[in-house]
């Protein structure tokens, strides 16, 4: 998780250095976007503070402070969690991260190829730019994955109950896909048909709902739910 750590605030760091001159970079819109990471611990005031003025800073400095100050919040959270505890957590964070962000990129996936054919008619290579636009999918997804993964680490409400079994660990506003198969999710005032335990149904086969609906059309697509 450390090396998801190093890469998601580093790369938001680069990301948020790389426009012109030191005086002219958002730091204040970087830290609000830092802050949906990690719960940031040093201060733009004592950043320029550190480097004699805005000016005075450079990306490499940026992305090593901000890269420090996250593992040293991983740390503290470890520590009040305990290394055990934070083990089970970062497990159930991969996993669940991992999951529907490869279910949202074969959707994904399965849109492109559907287009891809007009490539053809702005006389480009369908198969080259199917490779192409497939590549920075997969590279969208994995940055995804490594940030989203960080912020849940760092944001889930965990608590821990002592039963004759041994400790329960549960951690808010992470899904368990072993546990939450029958859940059902619909916005405010809409109502979803229920569908059960889905994972045998082909994504080209009718949804089990009755809509009619090819499956990865209605319930199978990520943003239906």
């Amino acid at each position: 998780m450390t090396a998801f750590i190093e890469d998601a605030v580093g790369t938001s760091a680069a990301f948020g250095s790389s426009q012109g001159f030191p005086e002219d970079w958002d730091l204040e819109a970087l830290w609000v976007s830092l802050h949906g990471i990690y719960p940031v611990g040093v201060t733009i005031s004592e950043l320029e503070a550190d480097c004699g003025g805005r000016s005075g800073i450079s990306t490499e400095y940026l992305q090593q402070t901000l890269v420090e100050d996250a593992l040293k919040k991983y740390e503290e959270r470890e520590s009040s969690l305990s290394p055990e505890i934070m083990r089970e957590l970062e497990r159930r964070v991969v996993l669940s991260v991992l999951d529907r962000r490869w279910r949202d990129h074969l959707y994904e996936m399965d849109y492109l190829q559907e287009g891809i054919g007009l490539r053809a008619m702005a006389q480009r290579d369908p198969l080259v730019e199917y490779q192409k636009e497939g590549y920075e999918l997969f590279a969208a997804m994995m940055e995804g994955i490594k940030e989203e993964s960080v912020g849940l680490l760092f944001s889930a409400e965990v608590s821990v109950e002592t039963t004759s079994e041994g400790e329960q660990i549960q951690a808010r506003g992470i899904s368990n896909k072993e546990e939450n198969r029958e859940l059902q999710y619909s916005a405010p005032g809409e109502y979803s048909a229920p569908v059960t335990k889905t994972d045998d149904v082909s994504r080209n086969s009718l949804c089990p709902c009755g809509s009619g609906k090819k499956y990865k059309r209605c319930h199978g697509d990520p943003r239906n739910r």
